[in-house]
């Protein structure tokens, strides 16, 4: 059961009951004559042959409030790009696609011609997926408002679209971006990324630097590292967003730096959405687990990056190394805290497993601290806003909007 709590700095629009979902996609018909809805969807070939991503696709299909889908996919050759293509048009049944290949011929040329004129180059990764996506929107000209979330979530339903889309398109309401939350539990806990690195590493950044009003604002967030959200074109278009996992924190650092408090929100997504998990085997957490290790070091280099950006670039490293001591404090109070809600609930819960996953955090918090007194601090691949691409980079909107695959 959802609760009433409200954060003092974003509003919490919370799962209280189960209104009619047929009946609320009919009401955002009328909003969305002015105002269309996009469906970005970032994802890896892969996703085409494991069976989420082709029933999200059909659930879709029947969501006349989304106006089109535009799939924004890499790591896959000219056979996988066909049948994503076939994917999409047998799937979503006639709604307008396209499908960007984010590693293909095209796009490679369009992201050398990035690097030759002195900007981020090709870097595979969901950050980039995301970026190419908003940015093929602006050049075409799209005004309305985008909606995004994963593709592997294996009991999805079409209910998510209208609960993110609802709060921009009210007319009462207003909101310009709206961040997804829901639980990650089934017979245990999920989310060890966001229970166990980014709560307590937070906190570590409060205990440090203060409470500063960007740490009091990711503070605010339930489920900060979710890949579900949505947003108007005119906000994201000035966003700078990297090209890896550290695109979550990215975008709720940019929303904050260029939109009011009141401008956004936090949305209940109801109660559980099954992912697709890596293996929570004590012996595969950490050094046999690299992606656990990559991701959390890429999520925890942004953060650092966004909160002490301003600092001197000498007293980075040293304000760092602070934070991940007190790091170390932290995890091991919210792994209790997380062992106590297991207990109450009677859910599995694996202490070594809980154990390893934090100390393979700490080695990438370890390898992160030794990066940033090597070479500064710096996030690998953060792109500049589309319309100063395009701006530096003259033709690339062409080109852009030339490498998309009607569907």
């Amino acid at each position: 059961m959802s609760d009433f709590y409200q954060h003092a700095r974003v509003p919490t629009l919370h799962h209280l009951a189960r209104p009619d979902s047929a009946a609320r996609e009919v009401e955002m018909l009328r909003w969305t004559v002015d105002r269309p809805v996009a469906l970005l969807l970032p994802a890896l070939y892969a996703e085409c042959e494991r069976p989420a991503l082709p029933h999200i696709l059909e659930e879709v299909s029947r969501a006349e409030h989304i106006s089109e889908v535009v799939l924004s996919m890499n790591q896959m050759d000219a056979t996988g790009h066909a049948r994503a293509v076939d994917l999409c048009r047998s799937a979503l049944r006639g709604k307008r696609a396209h499908v960007l290949w984010n590693d293909g011929p095209r796009s490679t040329e369009i992201y050398q011609r990035m690097h030759d004129a002195g900007l981020a180059g090709a870097h595979a990764g969901k950050g980039s997926n995301i970026w190419m996506g908003i940015a093929w929107l602006h050049a075409r000209g799209f005004k309305g408002i985008v909606v995004s979330h994963d593709t592997d979530i294996l009991n999805y339903s079409r209910d998510m679209l209208w609960r993110l889309c609802y709060p921009l398109l009210h007319p009462k309401m207003g909101y310009r971006f709206a961040k997804g939350y829901y639980s990650r539990v089934s017979d245990r806990l999920f989310g060890r990324a966001t229970r166990l690195l980014i709560f307590p590493l937070v906190q570590a950044c409060r205990d440090v630097l203060g409470s500063k009003p960007l740490i009091e604002h990711l503070d605010s967030f339930r489920y900060p590292l979710s890949g579900e959200f949505a947003a108007d074109m005119d906000t994201l278009q000035h966003l700078n967003l990297p090209g890896g996992w550290g695109l979550e924190i990215a975008i709720l650092c940019e929303t904050f730096r260029h939109l009011p408090g009141e401008a956004q929100c936090q949305v209940d997504l109801g109660f559980h959405f099954e992912h697709r998990h890596r293996s929570l085997s004590h012996e595969e957490v950490g050094v046999n687990e690299p992606g656990l290790v990559t991701a959390a070091a890429d999520v925890a280099r942004c953060l650092a990056f966004q909160v002490l950006r301003e600092a001197e670039p000498r007293s980075a490293a040293d304000l760092l190394g602070r934070i991940i001591e007190r790091y170390r404090v932290r995890a091991t109070e919210w792994q209790q805290r997380y062992e106590h809600v297991a207990l109450l609930n009677a859910l599995n819960h694996d202490q070594e497993e809980e154990a390893a996953a934090v100390a393979a955090f700490q080695r990438a918090l370890e390898r992160l601290l030794h990066s940033v007194a090597e070479e500064g601090l710096r996030v690998p691949a953060l792109r500049e806003p589309p319309e100063k691409v395009f701006a530096k980079v003259p033709g690339l909107k062409k080109e852009l909007l030339a490498s998309a695959t009607a569907v």
